[in-house]
């Protein structure tokens, strides 16, 4: 039905209701529009709070592992200074060791470190993991065993060459029973490495007063977590000992930031309360415990529930108004469309008698007439009554109003413009007798160079008359003009189509910033610069329509827009020359080289490069020498064969259907630096 709705009728005349499969269809696709608009919001909306939680904990995560990492740093370096004593790697060296002397420089010495350190516990190492003395000797008993076993664990090369090392000791089962050890080399400058200076640290306070920043929220924290998966900081939730496990990988994730799918990561995890989280996590080999930034999963995809609750409210208020509209709309569409299409059924339209339909493109159907007094045969175009839209209809009388200013020949002849009592807008012109230069290209194949010069030298008759009145037209292609038989004068041009015509100030035919005509007959400057176009893109045009008729196939073959700007952005003119000589020899066709130098220049890429006026290119027209003369009497031969052909009904029609690209269709939008919504002006 092409778009249009079809309205039943009963043998009486009595008109048959709008059929309601077509109303339940529309109204199911509107919800179904609406409602996978709506999860997919909510969708999108959900995934976004998701990315935008895991950055939030990662960066928070970020922040606290440089705090621990600074914090180990300086204590590390404070140790390092207190290790550097000359005295205390010669009291350490083995035979003085050996022999017990320095026991009191010893004492003394960890006792001034341990009023530098804040009063931490320190104490002396042998290079084999041995204690030898504490600052604190109750506090070393109790220790002394899990420290031991602890720097044993470390590598020969480590205790060999004195690497500065972070032990966590873990000395009971309480929450209280770990302890931070940042143990530094004493270095003899003979010896080497003769013991280690270590101060411990209570990991619990340490590690919390470090970490306090992290708590985010109601639920969130940051978390200090041993191998063995125990905290060794203290939570906001702690309970006490019996419930101090977290679900954390430790060693196993030693990756930068240990993320892994986002489903994963933020569901199917508890904490310590047994409580759903989500959360992030750091192993700090340095430190041998890893960080885990957590928040409660309830707190933290609260707003995706609000989310959820405020879409589908509103979906379904949606869905309500659009129902609500569609039915009105549909009622006053229908009321509309059964009055005009009433106009159409009487056959009469003014004072015009219709009679049969003899073409429908996208902006008109075409009725084959005659006036009710004069009986003068006429061409009647009427504009559908579902494109009355506003621009429709604006265009429509745009056409209407300038084609009837121009009086040339070659120019389709406007008669008459009404519009009936229910809205149905027409205008009446003369009627022709031919084909448009699409349909005989498609019956033809190709065209001489004597009857392609001809041809063109009528256009731009025509389009020298619409020049000098300041108007340009903007569509000039082989679908907008007829070759006629006018009364005995055969092979008559006539240009139709003035419905996308603009005068040079830009006082009418469309917004300035708008692309309008058919793509693969508009100028490069259509696209680039749209508001300073002016009469040398209808130069252009002609230019196209030539290679066209010589041809048989267009200038510009490109399946899109994007394609058609990179072919525009070529050498055009050199190229299209090219293609001209290129096709003469292969199909052994001569083509006179002034018209193929002329056509070549009409689409240069640079408007500076083409004709200046339409008057030029007449001029030039003139002057070539075409290799096949077209004649008079061989026009009236192919009018007759024509003839002929229209009579036989097993000939071929010159008329008949055929498919076009998209390009090759008439378009009006926005251009795309004007940053407003595009909208189609329906095709032509």
């Amino acid at each position: 039905m092409n778009g249009q709705l079809e309205i039943r009728r009963s043998k009486n005349g009595k008109r048959l209701r709008w059929p309601m499969w077509l109303n339940v269809t529309g109204i199911s696709v509107v919800v179904a529009l609406i409602a996978a608009l709506s999860v997919w919001t909510v969708y999108q909306s959900e995934s976004t709070l998701r990315d935008n939680l895991e950055a939030k904990l990662k960066t928070i995560l970020r922040i606290e592992t440089e705090a621990v990492q600074q914090w180990a740093k300086a204590e590390r370096q404070l140790a390092s200074f207190l290790a550097a004593d000359r005295e205390l790697a010669e009291t350490l060296l083995p035979p003085n060791i050996a022999s017990g002397s320095g026991g009191e420089f010893l004492q003394s010495y960890l006792e001034e470190a341990s009023q530098k350190m804040q009063n931490r516990n320190c104490l002396l190492m042998s290079v084999d993991g041995r204690v030898i003395t504490g600052s604190s000797e109750e506090w070393l008993a109790e220790r002394s065993r899990a420290i031991e076993s602890a720097f044993r664990k470390t590598s020969i090369e480590e205790k060999r060459h004195g690497v500065p090392k972070t032990l966590l000791v873990e000395h009971g089962d309480n929450a209280n029973g770990f302890t931070l050890l940042i143990t530094t080399p004493i270095v003899h400058s003979v010896e080497g490495t003769v013991g280690f200076f270590a101060v411990a640290y209570d990991a619990r306070s340490e590690l919390t007063e470090v970490l306090a920043s992290s708590r985010a929220g109601k639920t969130g924290e940051t978390l200090a977590v041993n191998e063995a998966g125990f905290i060794v900081s203290k939570s906001r939730f702690d309970f006490g000992a019996d419930q101090i496990r977290i679900r954390a990988d430790a060693k196993s994730n030693a990756s930068p930031v240990n993320t892994s799918a986002k489903a994963a990561q933020l569901t199917n995890r508890t904490d310590q309360r047994g409580v759903e989280i989500v959360s992030v996590s750091k192993w700090l080999p340095d430190l041998e415990i890893q960080l885990v930034t957590k928040m409660d999963r309830d707190e933290a995809l609260a707003p995706t529930i609000q989310i959820r609750k405020f879409m589908w409210m509103l979906c379904g208020l949606l869905a309500l108004t659009t129902l609500a509209a569609m039915t009105y709309r549909w009622h006053i569409y229908r009321l509309r469309t059964l009055a005009r299409q009433s106009d159409l059924n009487q056959k009469q339209l003014g004072a015009y008698e219709l009679e049969e339909k003899v073409g429908e493109g996208g902006m008109g159907v075409v009725y084959r007439a005659k006036h009710a007094l004069l009986r003068r045969p006429t061409a009647v175009k009427i504009l559908p009554p579902e494109k009355s839209s506003k621009a429709s209809i604006e265009r429509f009388e745009r056409e209407v109003k300038y084609t009837s200013q121009l009086k040339h020949p070659n120019t389709i002849s406007i008669y008459d413009y009404g519009r009936t009592e229910n809205g149905l807008f027409y205008y009446a012109m003369e009627l022709l007798d031919g084909v448009n230069l699409e349909q005989l290209i498609r019956h033809e194949c190709s065209l001489s160079d004597g009857r392609v010069i001809k041809m063109l030298q009528q256009v731009c008759e025509s389009l020298r008359e619409a020049h000098a009145n300041g108007l340009i037209h903007r569509d000039i292609k082989p679908a907008n003009i007829m070759l006629c038989d006018r009364g005995g004068a055969v092979d008559t041009i006539k240009v139709l189509d003035f419905g996308m015509v603009r005068d040079r100030s830009g006082r009418f035919g469309g917004r300035n910033d708008s692309l309008s005509g058919t793509p693969a007959y508009m100028a490069p400057e259509c696209f680039e610069a749209p508001s300073e176009v002016d009469a040398r893109i209808d130069i252009f045009a002609v230019g196209a329509v030539g290679f066209f008729l010589l041809t048989g196939s267009p200038m510009l073959q490109a399946s899109n827009l994007n394609e058609l700007r990179r072919e525009h952005h070529s050498n055009l003119g050199s190229s299209t020359f090219e293609r001209l000589r290129s096709f003469a020899e292969k199909n052994k066709k001569p083509m006179d080289s002034s018209l193929t130098h002329l056509i070549s220049r009409c689409v240069s890429l640079d408007r500076e490069d083409r004709f200046g006026s339409i008057e030029e290119v007449l001029c030039e027209l003139s002057a070539c020498n075409p290799t096949v003369i077209w004649e008079p009497k061989d026009a009236e031969q192919w009018w007759q064969r024509r003839a002929e052909s229209i009579d036989d009904p097993q000939s071929p029609s010159i008329a008949g259907p055929g498919k076009s690209s998209a390009l090759n269709e008439t378009i009006v939008f926005e251009h795309p630096e004007s940053k407003r919504s595009p909208k189609s002006n329906g095709i032509d």
